[in-house]
């Protein structure tokens, strides 16, 4: 997402909604320029997440950022009255965590980690796993979104897609006569958690940061070879390191345990985000590489890519698109024809 805040650090990342941009927000860098007008002369700060993102980044890359690192969001032409009416959250957002009135002033704001694009392999129809009686909606779910997120797909994910996994799964259970309870995946279960002692040298919550702040650098905004093979080399060092984590245990507390769990899913995520990275050698929506940057427009290139992580040991495939349905071409293309007809009569 092009706009996240800056600090404090313990919220550092926290979204500023595009509603800023919508009702009106200005991109300016330390020059006072309103530099949207080199990546985007048509649409300026309504273009869309990608272009806008990487036009902050470049921004802040090339000197031209604020003293925290970040651009001007300016909204503070319009009145305060119209900002509290548009915006209030945000307003409130500020406010109550910089002291900052953005009806007088402009925030600070820089390319933050909001959604993902891929997840867990899923059937289009019933929204199954390859685990038998698990099923799959929303953001961990792949496929829907392509090479970016349009604002207000997430919606789509919830109800559209939620609704088709949950008749799914209850006519899966409806077939179900009785649920035999599985003596291995009760062992296995024992044993994940029991591979960890009270005698680690690591702990988790350090080592997370850490994770965090190397895909920021080595697999941010714009990526490249040798950035994403040495932030590879470093994750693969923190899963190296998850083993000899430090987790304590009583009756009451089990903090330390759920934290070695999210940093082992945490490195999964990573681990394959930056193979796929690397082997996509184009750029494509958010996926931007700086050594291929531009799309390939080769059919070829229209493809997921797949990894396989039953071995904790991620094995990369690919899976070519299937060609849009005809009925579904046809909306589009009508769809198409009405944008274009409405763009004449604005003319």
């Amino acid at each position: 997402h092009p706009s996240g805040m800056l600090y404090p650090e313990e919220i550092a990342g926290t979204l500023v909604t595009e509603a800023v941009r919508g009702e009106g927000g200005k991109l300016i860098n330390n020059k006072g320029e309103r530099f949207m007008i080199n990546y985007d002369s048509e649409r300026m700060e309504l273009s869309t997440r990608d272009r806008v993102a990487i036009a902050n980044y470049t921004e802040i890359s090339e000197g031209r950022g604020t003293p925290n690192g970040g651009v001007y969001l300016d909204i503070s032409h319009k009145s305060k009255d119209f900002i509290i009416e548009k915006i209030p959250t945000i307003y409130r957002q500020f406010l109550d965590a910089q002291m900052l009135d953005i009806s007088k002033e402009p925030m600070e704001v820089a390319p933050t980690a909001h959604y993902s694009m891929g997840g867990v392999v899923i059937s289009s129809e019933e929204h199954c796993t390859s685990i038998q009686g698990l099923y799959a909606a929303g953001e961990v779910a792949s496929g829907l979104h392509g090479a970016n997120r349009l604002g207000g797909n997430s919606l789509a994910e919830i109800l559209i897609f939620g609704k088709k996994a949950g008749i799914s799964s209850v006519n899966y259970s409806k077939k179900l006569k009785a649920q035999v309870r599985s003596e291995k995946c009760i062992k296995d279960a024992h044993d994940n958690i029991n591979k960890f002692s009270n005698q680690g040298k690591e702990l988790a919550k350090p080592l997370q940061h850490y994770l965090s702040n190397v895909m920021w650098e080595h697999c941010g905004v714009i990526k490249e070879k040798q950035l994403l093979e040495s932030g590879l080399k470093k994750v693969l060092e923190v899963k190296k390191m998850i083993k000899n984590i430090d987790v304590r245990l009583d009756y009451i507390n089990c903090d330390d345990l759920i934290q070695a769990f999210d940093l082992e899913s945490s490195v999964i995520a990573a681990e394959a985000t930056l193979l796929s990275a690397l082997h996509r050698k184009e750029s494509r929506g958010s996926h931007q590489r700086s050594d291929f940057p531009k799309l390939n427009i080769n059919e070829k290139c229209k493809y997921h890519v797949r990894l396989n992580n039953q071995t904790f040991d991620c094995k990369i495939s690919r899976k070519e698109i299937s060609p849009l349905r005809s009925d579904l071409q046809k909306i589009i293309s009508k769809s198409k024809k009405v944008r274009d007809f409405k763009d004449k009569l604005l003319e």
